[in-house]
């Protein structure tokens, strides 16, 4: 599943090499200064939006990779209806991260 972890001054986005494979993207960093907010959410599924392009969307199974909407971008590593984040960007090629998490409440610290 992938995590999120602070690196210095970048906030990191890190996933399994199947996770790269099926998002067709790599694990990637984005700048603090580029962070508005993090939201825990219940069910971070009923927060995703727009079609999925490029990588892997089963509906209510799994949506990993770019979803576009509007001349818009966020990156999606979803599963099923589970609890997750959504990590709102400003200045960044995309405009939201959508994560799943294990728990309601990640540690970003790792």
């Amino acid at each position: 599943m992938a995590q999120l972890v602070t690196e210095g001054s970048n906030l990191a986005i890190r996933m399994s090499q199947r996770e790269e494979f099926f998002a067709l993207k790599r694990s990637f960093t984005v700048p603090w200064s580029h962070v508005v907010n993090i939201a825990q959410v219940g069910d971070v599924w009923v927060h995703l939006r727009g079609l999925r392009a490029p990588g892997t969307g089963f509906p209510g199974v799994i949506m990993l990779g770019t979803t576009r909407y509007q001349g818009k971008k966020d990156f999606c590593a979803v599963y099923g209806h589970k609890p997750g984040l959504v990590v709102t960007l400003v200045g960044n090629a995309f405009e939201r991260i959508l994560l799943s998490t294990e728990s309601s409440a990640p540690d970003l610290n790792s």
